[in-house]
Formats: structure tokens, sequence, C-alpha cells
């Protein structure tokens, strides 16, 4: 038979609410935008398969990594990195990163409002992309679309104003949004996953039931494909997004793990965040390998590119090129909304009403920017995501690893991890940790050094090499000044002395509740003196003063703790038993059920009654050790 307490832990409401944020992440651009790009760019087979490995070897000990580390600081990816402070730079280039992302995604989420509401009023294809020419039978359509695209919406400013005014106009409303949104960022975040989740898998299955053809997915495995095996693109890019798509890439996991993964299992939440995202990639590029048509295009708007062109040659009516564009605006919501939580949540750790003013800076900042990337159009886009963003995501990747395994220890990261699950951790992990750096620096440098070699004209600027260097030179100045900043804080005198207390955990590095604090002490105490308790930690859950338990569980307790209503601290375990005590004591000796009001009072009247001793005696005596001598006295008697 089931064991019913098992049964009710694992379908308990609050892991229902964080899976439902992991699917609603999982079905994000990065699963219907991002990977069906990259699988038209190498072949759907081969770069599924190779994504499946990247995502088992690489991003699963790394999810591990920062839900661990998150749920047990209870900080964002800057404030993790107490642990080793030297390297606080690494957890604002996580910032940068995540930025990067919500820069071009809000101008991908931006393209796909304009192109919905132009559908709306013109047919495919548009009035503007009808160019003709003439052929012995019929007119035919001249302008593909990619074409109709920089002819339109990706215009250049002083050509088509009136398209560029309209995209940055939904670009600017979209960032002022984002403020008001994350007002309350976990409550009202984490609504807005329930209800897109579920909502955008129920779309992604009916368009593939009512438009899908197997005919198409003849296209999914080809051998020419194979040959990409060779190429390093593949395999960084696969890595790349199998940290993308894991979350990985801008800090979101370490962040929700103080928030929407605060009360999970972190090994085994870390397998599903995983294992939905792998699925979720699949399915998005078997759904658009069997939607659209044998012709693929590569560039980074390529899945927009595609529903235009299969819209136009199979001439479907409006309301699929709707449907499909209101599944690729619910992902953009999805994962924008993913990339800037990390950024808020910094922002809020500020406290006061100082970090929503400057939240609402950020924004406008943030609507600057993607402004600007749009006016330099598909270049700009290219760079930022085909260059600037994999190339911070590998090497911060690796400076977030290697300190946590090698200068904190991965002894004290296993221990870290074993308080949290309450079990003994799998030894995977550990060789996950240790392996991930040596597979991602060298493919890192084989794609950098290829794309550095690749043959370019002269009388073209080498836009490519350049943004690499800017890159290099700014993430090596960011951890430079995080490092010396970290440094000069150290309360040492001489300079070797801080040097040597920024690779030491800070005094504050931990769980941020006092009596968590002490358990995760006393548990690191145990293990040293050779004994390894399995204590579970769960950290209170957001409302303090509700009545259910939170970080302390008691087994075996004699107590029904179930309708027990608990107090605001764990001290209730030592009064509740202390009470109880004295009630039995006094039941026993003085012959009354009554509870006795204090311990004192137990102490006089059990005197009186039984050593003829009375109350104002004993207060008025200085000495107590007269009065119980005179009592054991007369005891002896």
């Amino acid at each position: 038979m089931f064991d019913t307490y098992k049964l009710k832990k694992w379908i308990s409401w609050p892991l229902i609410r964080a899976h439902l944020c992991t699917v609603a992440v999982a079905v994000g651009f990065t699963s219907t935008w991002r990977a069906p790009r990259e699988a038209f760019r190498y072949g759907g087979l081969t770069f599924a398969l190779v994504l499946t490995l990247a995502f088992v070897v690489v991003a699963l000990p790394v999810v591990l990594l920062q839900l661990a580390i998150g749920q047990l600081s209870q900080q964002d990816a800057v404030g993790v990195w107490r642990a080793v402070p030297f390297f606080k730079g690494v957890g604002y280039l996580r910032l940068l990163v995540t930025t990067l992302s919500a820069i071009y995604t809000s101008v991908y989420l931006s393209l796909v409002i304009t192109y919905s509401l132009y559908t709306l009023s013109n047919n495919i294809p548009f009035p503007e992309c009808m160019g003709f020419y003439i052929t012995p039978e019929i007119y035919v359509n001249a302008m593909n679309s990619s074409e109709c695209l920089d002819e339109t919406f990706l215009a250049p400013a002083s050509e088509k104003p009136e398209y560029f005014l309209a995209v940055a106009l939904i670009l600017i409303v979209l960032w002022i949004l984002f403020p008001f949104i994350f007002y309350n960022p976990v409550k009202f975040m984490k609504r807005i996953f329930y209800a897109l989740g579920p909502l955008i898998v129920l779309v992604t299955f009916i368009i593939l039931i009512a438009h899908g053809d197997k005919g198409n997915l003849s296209s999914f495995a080809r051998s020419s494909d194979w040959m990409n095996f060779l190429r390093p693109d593949i395999w960084h890019g696969a890595i790349v997004q199998a940290l993308i798509s894991s979350q990985v890439a801008g800090g979101f996991l370490i962040s929700a793990g103080d928030s929407v993964y605060s009360s999970t299992n972190v090994q085994w939440t870390a397998v599903a965040i995983v294992g939905a995202n792998l699925l979720a990639c699949w399915i998005g590029m078997i759904f658009w390998y069997s939607v659209t048509g044998p012709v693929k295009h590569t560039g980074v708007l390529a899945v927009l590119e595609q529903v235009y062109q299969t819209a136009e040659d199979d001439q479907l009516n409006k309301t699929w090129t709707l449907l499909v564009f209101a599944l690729l605006f619910l992902s953009g919501v999805v994962s924008t909304l993913a990339f800037l939580y990390p950024v808020y949540d910094r922002l809020r750790r500020l406290g006061g009403l100082k970090w929503r003013v400057t939240s609402i800076a950020c924004s406008l900042l943030g609507a600057c920017l993607s402004v600007a990337t749009l006016a330099g159009r598909l270049p700009a886009l290219t760079l930022i995501e085909d260059t600037a963003t994999p190339m911070l995501i590998s090497l911060t990747t690796i400076l977030e690893i290697l300190p946590f395994i090698f200068i904190y220890g991965w002894k004290l990261l296993v221990e870290d991890v074993e308080f949290l699950i309450g079990a003994e951790l799998v030894r995977y992990w550990v060789w996950g940790w240790c392996a991930a750096p040596g597979v991602i620096a060298p493919m890192f440098v084989w794609w950098l050094t290829v794309n550095s070699m690749d043959v370019w004209e002269w009388n073209q600027p080498p836009w490519s090499a350049s943004t690499a260097s800017v890159i290099a030179v700014l993430a090596l100045l960011i951890f430079a000044i995080a490092a010396a900043v970290s440094v000069k804080k150290q309360v040492q005198f001489d300079f070797f002395g801080k040097l040597h207390s920024s690779f030491v955990p800070s005094r504050q590095w931990g769980p941020r509740d006092p009596i968590t604090h002490y358990y995760w002490l006393a548990c690191r105490e145990e293990t040293d003196r050779g004994n390894v308790p399995r204590c579970r930690y769960q950290r209170r859950p957001l409302g303090q003063l509700s009545t259910r338990p939170s970080f302390l569980v008691v087994p075996n307790t004699p107590l029904k703790m179930e309708t027990k209503q608990r107090s605001n601290s764990d001290d209730w375990l030592y009064t509740t038993n202390r009470r109880k005590y004295l009630s039995r004591i006094v039941e026993r000796y003085v012959g009354t059920r009554k509870r006795s009001k204090s311990l004192d009072w137990d102490v006089a009247g059990a005197a009186k009654k039984y050593l003829n001793v009375s109350l104002d005696s004993i207060l008025s005596v200085n000495n107590n050790d007269v009065v119980f001598k005179g009592a054991s006295e007369k005891v002896l008697k």
C-alpha cells in the first residue's frame, strides 16, 4: 500500500506551485525561440543530441550548485559570494548576463507584438513586401520574409521612421510596466507563471495537432548534418543553450532558491528543472520542424521569419498566424520576467523605498539600451546574442564553479547540500561539479579561436572580434573592481591579511535566520567530530506569523504537533515539554491538576505542604541555604 504521509508530501500544494513555475520558465523563449533557431543552424537531431549531453554533463550539476547556495544563504546572485568575497564580481557578471538577455528578448517581444498588430489589419504577405517580377506564365512574389523584415520593422530609422517609432514605443511601454510587475517581485511573478505556463503548453499542442505535418519532420534528421559534430559552434552553442534554458546563466536559480524553491528538496528540484527544460527544448524543436516547411532560416529572428514564410507559402488563414504569435508573446513575457528577476531582486535587497526608485531608473536605462539595440538592427542583435552573451556565460560559469569547489571546498559544499536535503549526497554531483569547468573551458577556447581565425573582408570592420575583446576587458574590469572593494572591506590591518581574509567565508555567510544558522553550525561541528547527522533544513516560509511549522521538524515527538498552535519561535519545544513535566510533578506531589504559574510558585507550594515552611519565611530569609538545610533535616527525619 502507498505511504499516505509520503504521498501527501509529494503532492503538497507548495511543491505543485514551485513546479508550475518550473514548467512556465521551461516553455519560455529558450525553448520556443532559441533552441529551434539553433536546430535550424546545425540540424535538428544533431543539435538535440548534443544539447541532451550538455544538459546532463554541464547544466545538471550547476543547477544543483546554484539552488543549494541560494536556498542555504537566502541571498541573490551577488550576496552568495560572502562565501568567497574575493569573487564577488562574478555575481555582478551574472547580473550583466541577465541584463543583456533581457534587452534582446524585449526587442524580440516587441517585434512579435508589432507583427501581431500589423497582421490584424493586413494579410500576409504585407503590402510593403509584395515585390513582383514577370515570368512567362505568372507574376511571382520576389521578396522573402527576411527582406520583408528589413523593409518594414527593422528598416533604418532614417528611411522608415514610422516603423522604428512603432516598435520603439512598444519597447518603452514594456520597460515601464516591469517595475510595476516587480513591485511585489515574488508573489506577482509567481502568479503570472501559474497562469502562463499551462496556457503556453495548451496553445502549443493545439497548433501542433491542427497544423503539424509528419512529412515535414523528414528534415529533422538529415545525414548531411552529422558533419556539424566537427564544428566548435554546435558544442559551445549547446552548452550555452543548456545553461540559458536551465536559468543558470543569469542567476535566476540563486534568487529563486530563496523564494520559488525555498521549501523544496534541492536535489530532486534540480533534476525536475533540467528534465522539464530538456523536454521543452525537444518539443520546441519538433514543433517548429513539423509546422514549417523544408527551407529553414538561421538568423537571430529565424522563428519570426519562419512564421511569415510558412503563412505566405501555404496561404494559411490569419487565425493560425495570430495563434503562433500569441504563443511567442506568452513565451516572451515569461522569459523577460525570468531574466529581469535577479536584477530586481538585487535592487529589492537594498531595502526601504529607494529600491523602487532605483528600479524605475534601471527600467528607463534598459529601455534606452533596447531602443539603441533596435536602432542597430540585425547586426547589433547578432553581436549581443551570438557573441557577447555566450562569451560572458562561459566565463562566468567557470569562475563560479572553481571558487566553490577549490576555495570554499567541495567537502563543505557537500555538507551544506546534505544539511539541506537531510540525506547523503550522491557522488555524481561532486563529479559533475569538477567536470563541468573541464568541459566548458576547452569548448569555449575552441569556439573563440575558430571564430577569431575566420576569414573576413578587410574593407569591413571586425565587429565580432571587437565585441569579444570589449566583453573580455569589461568582464576583467568588473571582476577587478569588485575584488578590490571586497579586499578593502576586510577588517585586517595589513594588505596580505586582508587579501587572505577575502578568500575565507565572511561572518555573514550562511542562513540568515539565527536559529537555522545555529543548527547549521552545530551540524558542521558534529561532522568535524566524526558524527554525520542528517538533519533536514527547511527555511521558515514567507509570512512568519503563520501557524505552520517552519524549519525545525522533530520526529517521534509525543506531542501532536499538527494540532498544536505553535509560536513564532522554536523555544516552544522546550517550554511545552517543561510545562507538561511540571504539571505531572505537581499532580504527583501536590495532588492538584492545576498548572503552576511559575517554577518558584511550585517550590514554595511544595515546601509549605510537606515541609511546613511558609512562603513568608522563604521570602524573608536572605540565605537560601538555611531554608533548604532545615528542609533537608525534616525530610531525613
